[in-house]
Order: C-alpha cells, then sequence, then structure tokens
C-alpha cells in the first residue's frame, strides 16, 4: 500500500513538474476580438435577389395577362394591385367585342430606380420606379411587401407616375431608406392620415385639407370628367363622387430632405341618381356594359373605381404642400337599383 502510495506521490509530482515546464516555455494565446455589430443599417434586400423577385413578377403577370385569368396572379401579387389588375380582365372581356375595348395597362419589373428600406420590422418594403413599358409613355411605380421571413415579396401596388413628375431623392445602395412611422410628426401631414385626406379633396370641393395638396393630374381629372358628366345629366338627375381611403396598409419610405414617399389605395364611388321622373337618364360606355348593356337608369347607379395613389410628403414649413406623384384610377363594378 505505502509503496502503491509512494509511486502515485511520484508521478503527480513528475506531472505537476511537467506542467511548471510547460507552463513557463507555453507561448500565449492571442485573445481574438468578436466582430463588432454592424452599426449602419443595410437594405432587406441585395441586387441580384431583387432582380430575381422583379423577373419572377414579371413572368407572372405575363402568364396571368395571356390567359386573363386573375389567380394565376396571386403568388406575386396582392392588395389593391390584385383588385385592381381582376377589374381589368373584367373590363378587358365585358368590352372585347365593342367599338372601343379596353387595354390593360402595360406593366413591367424592368428597374429603373430601387428604393429598398433598410428596418429590422416586417413587413419588409421595397419601392420600384421603373423602365417605361413598351405601349406606355411613363414608367411606374411599384410597391413590393415582404410579410414575414417566411413569405415572399408580393407587388401590393402599382402607379403610373405623372408626365414630368420629379421623384424626390432617397437614400440609395448599401445604406437603404428608413420606412417613416404612421405618426411620424414634423411633416405636412402624418403618412398615416394623407390618403383619407387626399380622399376627402377629391370628394368635397370645401375640404379642410384642400391647401396640404399641391394641384395634381387626377384630381383635375376627376373634377373636370364630374363638371361634364353633371351638364350632361342635369336634365334628368344628378351625379356625385365620394371618395374613401381603402383599408390597405399605407406605405412609406423615407426622403433624403426628412420627408416621406407614402402610397396608398382608394374607393371612388360614382352615383347617378334619377330626380326627374319623366326625364330619361343614360350612361353610355364602359358603364352601361358593365351595367348589363342597358345604360338607363331607373333610379340610380353606382360605379365602384379602385385608386392606387402615390404622394411625396415633405418636412412641415410655411407653404409647403403634399406632391401627388401619380395614380392609376380603374372601373370596376357597376350597380343600378
Amino acid at each position: 500500500m505505502r509503496q502503491t502510495l509512494r509511486r502515485r506521490l511520484q508521478a503527480f509530482a513528475a506531472a505537476t513538474a511537467l506542467g511548471a515546464i510547460l507552463a513557463s516555455c507555453a507561448i500565449p494565446v492571442p485573445e481574438v476580438d468578436a466582430d463588432p455589430a454592424p452599426t449602419d443599417p443595410v437594405p432587406v434586400l441585395d441586387e441580384s435577389r431583387l432582380e430575381r423577385v422583379l423577373t419572377s413578377l414579371e413572368e407572372t403577370i405575363a402568364a396571368a395577362d395571356e390567359a386573363g385569368d386573375a389567380s394565376l396572379l396571386e403568388p406575386r401579387v396582392s392588395g389593391a394591385a390584385l383588385r385592381v389588375r381582376t377589374a381589368e380582365y373584367a373590363l378587358a372581356a365585358a368590352t372585347a367585342s365593342t367599338e372601343t375595348p379596353y387595354a390593360v395597362q402595360p406593366l413591367t419589373g424592368l428597374a429603373d430606380v430601387e428604393i429598398i428600406s433598410n428596418t429590422e420590422a416586417w413587413p419588409h418594403t421595397v419601392m420600384v420606379v421603373t423602365e417605361i413599358p413598351d405601349g406606355a409613355n411613363v414608367p411606374l411605380l411599384l410597391t413590393l411587401e415582404q410579410a414575414t421571413p417566411r413569405d415572399e415579396f408580393v407587388m401590393t401596388n402599382w402607379i403610373r407616375l405623372f408626365p414630368a413628375v420629379t421623384m424626390p431623392a432617397t437614400t440609395i445602395g448599401s445604406i437603404g431608406s428608413p420606412q417613416v412611422p404612421l405618426d411620424a410628426e414634423g411633416l405636412v401631414l402624418p403618412p398615416g392620415q394623407v390618403v383619407a385626406a387626399y380622399a376627402d379633396v377629391l370628394s368635397n370641393a370645401d375640404s379642410q385639407y384642400a391647401a396640404s395638396f399641391a394641384e395634381d393630374n387626377l384630381r383635375s381629372a376627376l373634377t373636370a370628367e364630374l363638371t361634364a358628366l353633371s351638364t350632361a345629366v342635369e336634365e334628368a338627375g344628378t351625379v356625385a363622387n365620394t371618395v374613401t381611403a381603402s383599408t390597405d396598409p399605407v406605405l412609406t419610405l423615407a426622403t433624403e430632405d426628412g420627408g416621406a414617399i407614402v402610397i396608398g389605395s382608394m374607393v371612388m364611388g360614382q352615383v347617378f341618381t334619377k330626380t326627374i321622373e319623366d326625364a330619361t337618364l343614360e350612361v353610355s360606355g364602359r358603364l352601361a356594359v358593365l351595367a348589363g348593356g342597358d345604360g338607363e337608369v331607373d333610379n340610380t347607379l353606382t360605379a365602384a373605381y379602385e385608386q392606387m395613389v402615390a404622394f411625396y410628403v415633405p418636412p412641415a414649413a410655411e407653404g409647403a404642400q403634399i406632391t401627388v406623384l401619380g395614380g392609376e384610377h380603374v372601373l370596376s363594378a357597376v350597380a343600378k337599383r
């Protein structure tokens, strides 16, 4: 027992001595600092992935356009964009045999300017100013959204930019653009109020928000159309427009000057009402076609239009006004009673 214990003690002493020698000869291992956390925001999509998304979008739209089938859009198109394209297919089918058949708006996924959000929160938003599509004379502003990390990016809006419109400068490249909170202060209007305020301007000549918006092509066109229709039906009835903001999400991205690009959708109801019993009130064109081919109004006829609109909202300052960058306006339904 003693001999065994003595051997163990000798072995322990030898190991301790060896450990001491190795320790005295060891080269210190340098400590490696962890990579610092990124301090600059980064875009939610890189250029190559965005190109793949846009290519897939364009292929999806082309297939759906050829078939005239809105269900084929659903993997890559949703929200207002899906409703408007569905309405366009219905219009094209209903008017195919008329003298003025409806042609769906040309779309493209070829990007000219890419505005990519850099938020870590979901959903992620991307805006793309396209090249001018074949058969068109102005570029488009597309919005793409990714709801969760598991979802694909889908197009939620497309908007034809008004001729000669100047897009506000945004941060692009490796940094990306922040999404602007809907209740952000310091702008002409908080982004979350812009669509509803513009809808009020289109509905009411004395809107409290009229001075907040510069004159624009959509507003001028709708005003002129309502004036012409009112004159045409005044001997038999009346016509009125009511515009309301839809429940679709309002999308935002920041501009370099501290403003915001805001995109949303609206619905316009155009109501023809017969007020003189012995008179004849009739509508024509696409309204009559969607009404079943008979444009005579016995009581009321209501036409619904889908609208998608883009705004530039500048920082609040004396005389600053919101600019409407572009819009889309498509007849979606007609009902008589």
